[in-house]
């Protein structure tokens, strides 16, 4: 029988809602949110925030109070491309109000749809922007309603940059950063950087409003539709309860966020008053034959392309240009690397690569090439909420001294110092044997990770690079143009690994060869113990001198009987002078640093 309180609860829960097949098709979650537009207000025409005026308020109402703020602002008609199309329903207004106007989108389902609405001669584009040439420096404007937070913040004025007239407007409405937190990547463009990066393109904000406190409700509007019509929502494909719930907490996230001041919603306008003497841009793939030919300008010989692509290809690094007239005239390159910062875990850049042509090395202030690609990469790519958070280097005192009186660099990290020990004659140990590993195999890399392990627990009070078994193998099992040799150290009885090391030969005469330690994955009281080890391989090695680069903190590690001569090598590992990031001071003489640090010994 059926009592009074299931009777009640009947009453107060949603009625069943259709699925719209059509916008049933559309990626996760704007396929949700359209859904809750329309089950709600019985029609959907837009997908992006609304702009509440009081508490209550429908979700669509709200879309359209945005949707005039963005009218308010755009120039009067002309030429205009919308980068990231919708519903159309902003496009079909524009159309209404005599603009000549072109959306642009890779998602076919929405293509479809506008189409759907609009008829089959909808001016829509299936482009991505990074891809889009269609009447190049030809449009008079740029219009992105949240779609510009999908897209590098690089890109976009680099592309404006190539699409609008001179006199050109750019008209952005969107979620920014506007503060960075110690251990958070954040995916929202950072504010503060978006207009350095802006006005290095040559544009001129003349309209900056601040939306966030109407556009924030629409997190908890969300929420509450998505809890209210879950039942519904499960009907979607590929919705389930678990997409759901990490929904309900993504929204949760960007709650916390907007209350706390991290998020902003903002409504820009940029016009372009200045053409610029320096193009600013990302190194992508289709780069690389202008890299190689700027590294052989710079240094003299080319670079190979299995080299490029062990340094840059598939994420592992990323890089900078600056173009002049087209040609690329300067490069700051910075590969990825896993790290380890007094215990916790983080990521790294290894900077490399940092290249000027000759002709404009002269250009040395802040608006030169030098400076740009340098304070860009910083700003992009280092930092709080960045990619990485913090990076290394091995700049020259020559080449360190004008990043640092501009204020890129923030005093030495580190100093790069060579000790030189000679061979050593001496019986082998009966509790140790040493060994070359011939080749990378199952073995060898189950031992290089218990060394690296044994390593690691040791080292909570430095900053070091990953060296685990991926890494050792990549480095040097797969380097392109070098050849290494690891050797592995392990007791006599049980066979049980105690240490690793890497050797590169540097030159001589047999019987006078000189090899390079590029690297040591061994805890800190088997470190002279390794240094002695590869001291008597010389002599099996036919070698009679050993050297190393370390940073001067390893100095005690490295040589405590001070068998080994020391030379300052005037090699600087600068701190981040320039982006927000761990305290300099906490991090000075903290690196472990060798020559298998850098990317080119």
């Amino acid at each position: 029988m059926t009592g009074p309180n299931t009777l009640s609860a009947l009453a107060s829960a949603p009625a069943p809602m259709p699925v719209i097949a059509r916008l049933a098709e559309f990626s996760f979650p704007l396929n949700v949110y359209a859904h809750l537009i329309a089950w709600d207000d019985g029609a959907v025409d837009y997908l992006h925030y609304g702009l509440f005026a009081e508490a209550g308020e429908g979700g669509g109402r709200a879309q359209v109070r945005a949707s005039a703020a963005l009218m308010r602002v755009l120039p009067p008609p002309c030429r205009l491309l919308e980068i990231g199309i919708g519903l159309g329903t902003t496009l079909a207004r524009l159309q209404a109000m005599d603009y000549a106007v072109c959306g642009i989108t890779p998602d076919l389902s929405q293509i479809a749809e506008v189409r759907r609405r609009l008829g089959p001669n909808a001016p829509v584009r299936a482009s991505r922007l990074e891809d889009f040439e269609e009447n190049t420096g030809a449009w008079d404007a740029m219009l992105f309603q949240e779609s510009a937070q999908y897209i590098d913040a690089l890109d976009i004025f680099s592309k404006a940059s190539q699409l609008l007239r001179p006199d050109g407007t750019l008209v952005i409405m969107d979620e920014f950063a506007v503060l960075r937190r110690p251990g958070e990547r954040e995916n929202m463009h950072y504010w503060p950087h978006v207009q350095r990066w802006a006005e290095r393109a040559g544009f001129t904000l003349d309209h900056c409003e601040d939306l966030t406190k109407q556009a924030a409700p629409t997190i908890d509007w969300l929420s509450s539709r998505v809890t209210h019509h879950r039942s519904a929502l499960l009907n979607l494909p590929g919705v389930t309860d678990a997409t759901l719930d990490a929904l309900l907490v993504a929204l949760e996230g960007y709650r916390e966020k907007y209350a706390s001041g991290v998020y902003a919603y903002l409504l820009l306008r940029f016009t372009r008053q200045r053409l610029p003497r320096w193009q600013l841009g990302r190194i992508l793939p289709q780069h690389r034959e202008e890299v190689a030919t700027l590294f052989a300008s710079v240094f003299g010989h080319p670079i190979s392309p299995a080299l490029w692509d062990w340094k840059y290809a598939n994420g592992r690094g990323s890089a900078i240009g600056v173009w002049e007239q087209g040609r690329l005239v300067a490069h700051y390159g910075g590969m990825r690397r896993d790290a380890l910062l007094l215990g916790r875990p983080s990521v790294a850049f290894q900077a490399c690569d940092f290249m000027v042509e000759p002709a404009v090395r002269g250009t040395l202030s802040r608006q030169g090439p030098a400076f740009l690609a340098t304070a860009t990469f910083l700003e992009h790519e280092l930092g709080y909420g960045a990619p990485y958070e913090v990076g290394v280097g091995f700049p020259n005192l020559r080449a360190y001294r004008m990043p640092e009186r501009l204020g890129l660099y923030r005093g030495a990290l580190a100093r790069i110092v060579e000790l030189r020990w000679t061979a050593l004659s001496a019986r082998p140990s009966w509790r140790m044997q040493l060994r070359e590993a011939p080749a990378w195999t199952p073995q060898l890399r189950a031992e290089i990770e218990c060394c690296w392990q044994a390593m690691a627990a040791t080292l909570g009070e430095h900053a070091v690079g990953v060296r685990d078994a991926d890494y050792i193998e990549r480095r040097y099992c797969r380097h392109p143009d070098k050849n290494y040799r690891i050797f592995l150290l392990r007791t006599r009885l049980g066979q049980r690994p105690l240490a690793a090391f890497v050797l590169r030969a540097t030159g001589g005469e047999p019987g006078a060869a000189a090899y390079e330690l590029m690297d040591v994955l061994a805890p800190l009281d088997r470190v002279a113990e390794v240094v002695h080890q590869a001291r008597r391989l010389l002599v099996a090695l036919g070698g009679a001198v050993l050297t190393a680069w370390l940073s001067d903190a390893l100095l005690p590690v490295f040589n405590a009987n001070g068998a080994a001569a020391v030379q300052d090598l005037d090699v600087i590992v600068p701190g981040n002078g320039w982006t927000q990031g761990p305290a300099h001071e906490t991090l000075v003489g903290r690196w472990w640093l060798m020559g298998g640090d850098t990317d080119f010994r």
